[in-house]
């Protein structure tokens, strides 16, 4: 910790180059924070430039920002001060031990300053009399008082505010603005007396230190006390991207492995087994601190890789030509020496955006490893779902109030069971003799179908596991079958580690509410959660024991069964009657989950003995642990399900059960997705609709109050499939239930359709279509033609995220949507597609299907439909081989599709076919459709009237004429040996002649757009 921080103010003039230089200087300074006027924006709300890992405050409005603060120290506790900042104002509040710093940067236009800017600013002291305020900025203010020649009304203003509020001008002789016609001091300073005291070495670098008109100010506040900085709590300890896998192999102790083991298998103490399973587990531990180093954050901003030492001297001979230009007295020389400088600033300008650009490039394409799953979609995604690393419920306040905001934290979210079962009498019951004999085959394979899922407080992650399962496997299965035959879960496998996540779309970030809570458990104690999750699944289904309107977290059913059964029940009753949906929700319903409840359940469901006994351990003196910087603060858990736990969603399911099995009520029928409960409720008149709605709804909150849970009714709705309105509104506890003309369910927006024989769901398809033209937006924005991933992973990066995305339940909605809606969907797939096969927009969907090999989104639906009504055997298909049954129906589709392509394209396939080897890019695209700068294409698309080629001015310039007969071209078909290829299909016969096609697509498409640029002849024709 320090008591220091520095700070930078900094006029950018809208430059990326000067945000880029400035970033540069400050490379090793460890700057806390930079004071910016003039951001670059580029013409948009939001400046850009910085490191998107340090945080950026600015104006939340449509106006383009000219202020921001940017903290590069990302420990430091800070907050945007809401009243104080706008488009020319950004105000910051730093938590310091005492009191809080208030910062605030300033950039008033030249000739521009109002009654509006100095009641602002005057306000701003005012608020903060009291507590230490630095203001500093360009407020374009001249006055002899701080060495200006001239007085401007900017600087009559700031001088009265500065003589009205005792305020300290830290400036001294020097300027801040330097340009060809002179100097001036601008860019001021000021402190209140609260704050004066505590400023240290003010500098302005004027002279060498940027290339653009305004100095850097730096200076540095010096607190009393140390000041509060936030540290990264993490269960993830050790970075296994930089690990020694074969060393951490070797340095498993073996010996000392299976003598923890012998130690747990001759005992029957469960304290020694305790211990020996610390050793197993410290065993490890030290195998990975030998083998990988320790995951180290740097609190500061890291130079880009783009940043060369190239860079760095070309930076130093332009500040070396602004400083020569800067002191010259003679105005002929002065102006020859400033042309000097901009000659070399612009030559250093395009070097950084060409070098950024490259570094861009190879970061998105990644072309030394085929996962598609890499840089460019962890960007979509970030894109998409941006993650926020902030928690105002603790940071917006003082650091002294930490502590109790983290206890009332973990008290509200894990609240005390006043009536819990005394699970501890319950752990000396014995067992009835259970001997399990677990095979080491059985835990490799369980270790093999883990992910990498954060680890637990003692840092022992999957990917450890993974990488030893052939050594542990068999130890860990004597430890666990240890453990099942004697009822015992270890106490060490117990401590949760609590981490809280920001819920999306939340207005309150102070509310605990408003933060989902995961519970991070070791990771070997979760393989015997699994082994437990997977005895009680077993004996349940084999027994018919879950109630078969649970389809949650249940072998051979999902949120598509679930809402395919919601959907054939409205149907089926909206025909002959008055229908209507209700959503219930439950208010923590996890975290609320009574114990006691769970195991009489488990009694009722006639569960063997020993697993019930092994719950009992499992349950007993659970504790959960929050820790935040070095604040740490645990309790005992007398209820809940963990989030994070393989067992939670099971469990819940047994709570749950009793509802689902005892729920009568004639003409209403109960659905559950884990704790997301539908019931659908019918009748022939109106008032009996809503007689069994309240029934239901009363049902449900009387069993709720039995099991010691709560319904949402803010969140609990209806959805009526009827065009009638209840006579009264319908009340259940003083609480007035919601209806509604839409209701997502289980991710499906459903609502009432005038026929009697459909669902509507508009609203549904156009939250879809939207989605995925924000998609769509994003992937362009980092997948051009002529840069980016190349089409193979672009196509998988289409099917396994776009894909899933357009058509979630189209199970259940595509025979309800119209041809208009099912065009639109194919639109965007389209879309998605020209994208991958880097193609112009005037391709056509039947090129653009075959040569990705990818189907139209009305197959791939009725495929997917097809499946699924099989394997859940309501429309079984008579094959022997069903994935070779769906390979040819899509392959027999695709040909179908081909028949419509145009002669060039089937040309290049005259097998009816795109072989597997094809992958296309931005150039071969251009020749398989014969969309590309050829004189036949700008001629059909009425870009020119000349369709000739120039090397007769008789042929027409295709594909086809280019690739085979033009003289231009001989010699590179000559060096790459297809001087010999007689026909188009020639060139896509063999993989081999594949490579060379590409290399002389390309030099065909350069030369020709070289030719073209040359004459200037044709406009850019239509692209992406």
């Amino acid at each position: 910790m320090t008591n220091k921080l520095r700070i930078h103010q900094q006029n950018l003039r809208k430059s990326s180059t000067a945000t880029q230089d400035l970033l540069s200087n400050l490379e090793h300074s460890n700057t806390d924070l930079i004071l910016i006027q003039e951001p670059n924006t580029n013409s948009n709300n939001k400046i850009m430039g910085f490191p998107s890992s340090s945080s950026m405050y600015q104006a939340n409005s449509e106006i383009i920002p000219k202020t921001g603060i940017f903290v590069n120290n990302t420990s430091l506790f800070t907050k945007k001060i809401e009243d104080f900042s706008n488009s020319w104002i950004t105000t910051i509040q730093i938590h310091l031990q005492q009191s809080p710093l208030i910062v605030s940067t300033v950039y008033i236009e030249p000739n521009s300053i109002s009654s509006i800017h100095e009641n602002l600013v005057r306000n701003l002291f005012k608020t903060y009399e009291n507590v230490p305020l630095i203001v500093s900025g360009d407020f374009n203010a001249r006055h002899t008082m701080w060495h200006n020649r001239i007085t401007n009304k900017h600087g009559e203003v700031i001088y009265e505010i500065m003589n009205d509020f005792d305020l300290y001008l830290h400036n001294d002789q020097r300027p801040t603005c330097l340009t060809i016609n002179g100097s001036s001091i601008i860019d001021l300073t000021l402190t209140n007396h609260k704050a004066t005291p505590f400023i240290r070495n003010w500098n302005s670098k004027s002279n060498r230190q940027s290339i653009f008109d305004h100095a850097l100010i730096e200076f540095e506040y010096i607190s009393r006390d140390e000041i509060p900085q936030r540290i990264f709590n993490t269960t993830r300890r050790f970075n296994e991207g930089k690990a020694d896998w074969g060393k951490f192999r070797d340095s498993i102790n073996i010996e000392e492995l299976n003598l923890a083991v012998r130690n747990i298998e001759h005992t029957q103490n469960k304290n020694k087994i305790e211990h020996n399973i610390t050793k197993f587990t410290k065993i490890i531990q030290k195998a990975a601190s030998q083998s990988m180093p320790i995951i180290k954050r740097s609190i500061y901003h890291k130079r880009s890789p783009w940043w060369d030492n190239e860079l760095r001297c070309m930076q130093i001979v332009v500040q070396n030509k602004r400083y020569l230009f800067t002191k010259e007295k003679n105005l002929i020389a002065k102006q020859y020496l400033y042309e000097e400088y901009k000659h070399f600033r612009n030559k250093y300008i395009r070097t950084i955006r060409k070098k950024k650009f490259q570094q861009w490039k190879v970061f998105l394409e990644e072309i030394n490893t085929n996962n598609t799953w890499g840089n460019t979609h962890k960007l979509i995604k970030n894109k998409l779902n941006p993650k926020t690393h902030t928690l105002p419920i603790i940071e917006d306040f003082p650091p002294n109030e930490h502590p109790k905001i983290i206890e009332n934290i973990v008290n509200n979210m894990f609240p005390t069971h006043t009536n819990s079962p005394n699970i501890e009498h319950s752990t000396t019951q014995e067992s009835p003799e259970q001997e399990y004999n677990i095979s080491k085959e059985y835990i490799e394979n369980l270790i093999s179908k883990t992910s990498k899922k954060a680890p637990g407080s003692d840092n022992v992650t999957y990917t450890m596991l993974k990488a030893i399962r052939e050594i542990i496997s068999e130890p860990l299965a004597k430890i666990f079958s240890k453990c099942l035959n004697i009822g015992f879960f270890p106490q060490q496998w117990k401590k949760a580690s609590l981490i809280i996540f920001p819920k999306p779309n939340k207005s309150d970030y102070h509310l605990h509410q408003n933060y989902r809570p995961i519970s991070l458990l070791p990771s070997i104690g979760k393989l015997l959660e699994k082994i437990l999750q997977i005895e009680i699944q077993n004996y349940l289904i084999e027994n018919n024991k879950i109630n078969p309107n649970q389809h949650g977290f249940t072998p051979k059913k999902s949120t598509i069964t679930a809402l395919f059964a919601i959907k054939n029940k409205i149907l089926s009753d909206k025909q002959h009657k008055m229908t209507s949906l209700i959503t219930i929700d439950f208010t923590g319903a996890f975290d609320n989950a009574d114990w006691n409840i769970i195991l009489n359940n488990m009694h009722q469901l006639q569960i063997p003995q020993h697993l019930i006994q092994m719950m009992h351990s499992y349950f007993h003196h659970r504790t959960i642990t929050m820790k935040y910087n070095k604040i740490e603060y645990s309790k005992v858990m007398t209820k809940g399900c963990p989030q994070g736990s393989p067992l939670s969603p099971l469990l819940w399911n047994i709570l749950i059960n009793k509802l689902l099995d005892s729920f009568t009520i004639t003409n209403a029928s109960i659905y559950a997705y884990a704790d997301d409960i539908t019931v659908i409720c019918s009748s022939t008149d109106l008032d009996g609709l809503q007689s069994i709605i309240i029934e239901s709804l009363d049902f449900i909150n009387n069993f709720s109050h039995q099991n010691n849970l709560k319904i949402n009714f803010s969140k609990t709705k209806i959805l009526n499939f009827h065009k009638k309105s209840f006579h009264q509104p319908i009340i259940i506890e003083s609480n007035t239930i919601e209806i509604v003309n839409k209701l997502k369910i289980l991710g499906v927006i459903f609502e009432n359709h005038h026929l009697k024989s459909k669902i509507n769901f508009t609203s549904h398809i156009n939250s879809t279509v939207n989605k995925a033209i924000i998609t769509k937006n994003i992937l362009i924005s980092y997948c051009k033609n002529t840069f980016g991933i190349d089409n193979r992973k672009r196509k998988n990066l289409f099917k396994g995220l776009i894909r899933p995305m357009l058509t979630y339940g189209s199970e259940i909605w595509f025979d309800q949507i119209n041809k208009s809606q099912k065009k639109k969907l194919e639109s965007i797939q389209h879309q998605f597609l020209r994208n991958s096969a880097m193609a112009f927009k005037t391709v056509s969907k039947s090129c653009i299907n075959c040569l990705t090999k990818i189907e139209t989104l009305d197959t791939y639906i009725s495929i997917k439909t097809m499946k699924f009504l099989h394997n859940n055997n309501i429309q079984r298909i008579d094959t022997p081989n069903l994935n070779l049954f769906f390979k040819e129906l899509k392959k027999s589709k695709l040909s179908e599709i081909f028949s419509q392509t145009n002669q060039n394209f089937q040309s290049f396939f005259i097998n009816n076919y795109v072989p597997k080897f094809v992958h296309t890019n931005y150039f071969t695209t251009q020749f398989f459709t014969a969309h590309g700068p050829f004189a036949e294409y700008f001629c059909r698309m009425k870009i020119s009237n000349n369709p000739f080629c120039s090397c007769d001015n008789l042929s027409i310039q295709n594909p086809s004429h280019l690739l085979l007969n033009c003289s231009h071209y001989e010699s590179i078909k000559e060096n790459l040996s297809l001087n010999h290829i007689t026909n188009l299909h020639s060139f896509v016969q063999t993989k081999e002649n594949f490579k060379k096609f590409k290399k002389l697509c390309q030099h065909i498409h350069d030369h020709l757009r070289s030719i073209e640029a040359s004459n200037n002849v044709h406009p850019q024709p239509p692209n992406c």
